[in-house]
């Protein structure tokens, strides 16, 4: 007598049903019942070697029996038996898997830390990439495993972070220092009024300051205080040059006009109150003498005034820029 019929004799006698409603067949066997669908979906997975989702529908099957409290339900637990076997089969074959791939790992770091102390910059990340994938492909259901092989490549991780700082900092403190460099050789250059030099010089010292990478802000705001007083300068000093060069172009034409104008033509008389030319050469004049004493914010008054008389005036507009740096 096996264990249904002797629960169903007990039970009957109690007066109680088990949960087994069928009628016993011609050969005296129990109808076999269809396989649910949860059973269905966990050996599915077993088989894909999904460990993890089969694990999650597993989890919800045993809850079922917890639910049935000590209920006798045959059905369940021919199918608990039945998926515990194939799931002792499973995992004893995944954890191999997991071994082999726990010494792969072993292997590289080894491999990767060799690399690293023989000064070989690429080799340790792309060893440390494919580390991480391995380490990835292990199924979670491996907890403790897992955990010990994600301590290993963890360990190793610090010891390239350390390294590759290392070099990251002593790279970008040369940078900073060749930055400085340049930047008092423009400086230099300003003062001896070598604007070609200063302006090849400052484009080099861009490129420079463009390659201080993030996380060395106080650095880079260091740099940019200095940075910005030299292209206040040199810009400044390519606008001069440029209002210079357009007043040096520009024709005297109250001479032209006057060798135009004929004899009979009256000329004007000295008793004739100022043009505004003549008004906004003296500005310019007195603005002269002021720069000359070091009175910039007067000669600066000075200019304004004389380019309010001739807005247009080359001259003015030169010395205004020039002022500029000056004050």
């Amino acid at each position: 007598m096996d264990i249904d019929e002797f629960l169903d004799r007990e039970l009957s006698d109690l007066g109680l049903q088990t949960d087994r409603t069928e009628k016993i067949d011609e050969s005296g066997q129990y109808p076999q019942s269809e396989p649910s669908p949860l059973v269905e979906n966990i050996k599915a997975n077993l088989s894909r070697g999904n460990l993890e989702q089969a694990e999650q529908a597993y989890v919800q099957l045993w809850h079922i029996l917890t639910e049935q409290k000590l209920k006798w339900n045959k059905e369940l637990y021919d199918q608990l038996n039945a998926l515990n076997r194939q799931f002792s089969g499973t995992l004893n074959s995944a954890y191999n898997e997991v071994k082999r791939k726990a010494q792969q790992i072993n292997e590289l770091i080894i491999r990767a830390r060799a690399s690293l102390r023989e000064g070989k910059k690429d080799m340790p990340f792309k060893l440390y990439s494919e580390i991480e994938e391995i380490s990835n492909s292990i199924p979670n259901v491996f907890f403790e495993e897992k955990r010990l092989i994600q301590e290993q490549i963890a360990n190793f991780y610090n010891e390239l972070k350390n390294v590759t700082d290392n070099e990251l900092t002593k790279r970008i403190s040369a940078l900073i220092q060749e930055t400085n460099y340049v930047i008092d050789k423009i400086t230099a250059s300003i003062r001896s009024n070598d604007m070609i030099n200063s302006i090849v010089n400052y484009n080099k010292c861009i490129e420079l300051y463009n390659q201080i990478p993030e996380g060395f802000l106080r650095h880079k705001n260091s740099i940019g205080i200095r940075l910005l007083e030299i292209y206040k300068s040199l810009s400044i000093n390519t606008e001069i040059s440029s209002l210079q060069k357009q007043l040096s172009q520009q024709p005297n034409q109250p001479m032209q006009l006057q060798q135009r104008m004929p004899s009979s033509f009256p000329q004007p008389s000295k008793t004739n109150f100022p043009s505004k030319s003549m008004l906004a050469a003296a500005r310019k004049e007195r603005a002269k003498r002021n720069i000359e004493k070091g009175f910039y914010n007067e000669a600066s008054k000075d200019i304004q005034e004389a380019l309010q008389l001739e807005p247009n005036d080359a001259e003015a507009m030169a010395m205004h820029a020039k002022i500029k740096t000056l004050q």
